[in-house]
């Protein structure tokens, strides 16, 4: 049994015993009438108002303990872990005593497992996962391990040891599950971890956790900012952004048919006086968290218009939300830049990346063929990472499409070129460009020259440049 289902019970337990006090009071005064030979007719008869207040009380007081017991149950009736905010209680009050990890292991692939099995198996898994952890736990010496459950394949426990020994024991957990499976379902896990911090909250703590999962365990030890407190390190995004601290670098991207540069794709990192030059992998994710997409990309855009408008022969890529482009006050704010900087409109790529998450596709297409027909371009990238990209072909009209890296990796795997010979049709017969991109040494950079490809991207052809030549 998990530690959260005895919780659970005790928990059960003393609000029955609320439940049963008043019950326990009328046969202590019905005891009291029968020793004493008190009339009970007679109490009723002189205070039946006071009676009936008291019966409909005591009802209302057994009715709202029933109904609090719906409402204050500690754990997650999938897992039967501790529920998402209970779990963030105790941390939450553990930490202002004590120094212990928090740790975030997730199933990458539930989403993959719910599609294809359904809810009903989706849960077992979750449930078997929950007990197998715990169990795994117990066997290494942790008894009463908090764990709770908190969205989809996620959960998180305390774990009261250093941060060595909590790297070995779940990365032996990783290995077991991977290699026993569950259900003969293979689970794809990953994991973060972070310190306790009295001065940063349960939330923010979770925030952190589900930032680290965004990096390879190499780049967390080199990467500052992960130092940084959530709450601080928002504040020093949002004020970079205004400053506009930007630093780009440009990549160029290169024609098969003419061997000649033709377009630039931006990068962008933000500069930080104490941190240097912080990433956009690393930033977006506050950008995205705090709903600050349409603010950042129009104030990247605004700069990227002045250097067009000065590099008026050259194509520029911004990589851009597709929720910005998706608003409805996208346009309106495009249509006032234009008005500021002389710029021709086909020198700008707005490049959206093919996203799981995107409900209002018929929205963002409706602002993607208005941005069209004013004379901009339109890129996918990503294209190919998953079964999303088909709904973005049937839906999304678009001029450039820029391949998921898989296939520039695995150009010597059959399979995958296939895939992407067919791919490169559909886009000939639709008349729509295509690059692929992280093309690195010579022998690649020819296989894609006699493949079919409209453009190459990649450091055979340019790294990312501080000026557009």
């Amino acid at each position: 049994m998990l530690y959260s289902e005895i919780k659970e019970r005790e928990n059960r337990f003393i609000l029955s015993l609320k439940i049963a006090l008043p019950f326990l009071f009328i046969i202590g005064f019905a005891v009291l009438i029968v020793v004493t030979d008190l009339d009970i007719r007679e109490i009723l008869e002189n205070n039946i108002i006071a009676f009936l207040v008291i019966t409909f009380l005591y009802i209302y007081y057994i009715l709202y303990q029933i109904y609090m017991a719906f409402n204050t149950s500690l754990i997650d009736n999938i897992t039967k872990t501790f529920s998402r905010d209970y779990i963030l209680k105790i941390i939450d009050k553990e930490k202002k005593d004590n120094n212990f990890l928090v740790i975030l292991l997730k199933i990458n692939n539930i989403e993959d497992i719910n599609d294809r099995y359904g809810i009903k198996k989706t849960d077992k898994i979750l449930s078997s996962f929950a007990y197998r952890l715990d169990d795994f736990l117990v066997k290494q010496g942790f008894k009463n391990n908090k764990i709770g459950h908190i969205v989809g394949g996620s959960f998180i426990f305390l774990f009261k040891s250093d941060e060595k020994k909590a790297n070995h024991l779940i990365k032996q957990f990783i290995n077991k599950i991977e290699n026993e499976q569950i259900d003969n379902i293979f689970l794809k896990l990953i994991y973060s971890i972070t310190e306790s911090d009295s001065e940063n909250s349960s939330e923010e703590l979770l925030v952190s956790l589900y930032d680290k999962l965004k990096f390879d365990m190499n780049e967390r030890r080199k990467n500052r900012r992960l130092n940084i407190k959530v709450n601080e390190f928002e504040k020093l995004i949002i004020s970079l952004i205004k400053e506009k601290k930007f630093d780009f670098r440009f990549q160029p991207i290169e024609s098969i048919k003419s061997n000649e540069v033709v377009l630039y794709e931006v990068l962008v990192r933000l500069n930080s006086k104490y941190y240097g030059k912080i990433s956009q992998n690393q930033f977006i994710s506050v950008v995205n968290r705090i709903g600050y997409e349409l603010k950042f990309d129009m104030i990247l855009i605004e700069e990227i218009f002045k250097i067009a408008s000065k590099k008026r022969d050259k194509k520029i890529s911004i990589n851009i939300s597709s929720y910005s482009i998706g608003n409805s006050n996208f346009l309106n704010k495009i249509k006032k830049l234009l008005t500021l900087y002389t710029i021709e409109k086909e020198q700008i790529i707005f490049e959206i990346s093919v996203n799981n998450s995107l409900n209002d596709i018929i929205r963002l297409n409706e602002n993607i063929n208005i941005l069209r027909n004013m004379g901009f371009l339109i890129a996918i990238d990503n294209f190919g990472a998953d079964n999303t990209s088909f709904k973005y072909i049937k839906n999304i009209n678009f001029d450039i499409v820029k391949f998921d890296i898989e296939y520039s990796k695995k150009y010597e795997d059959k399979k995958h070129m296939e895939i992407l010979k067919a791919f490169i049709t559909i886009f000939k017969d639709l008349d729509i460009k295509t690059v692929i991109k992280f093309i690195e040494d010579e022998k690649s950079y020819n296989f894609f020259k006699d493949f079919g490809i409209d453009y190459i991207q990649g450091f055979i052809v340019g790294k990312p440049k501080k000026e557009i030549n």
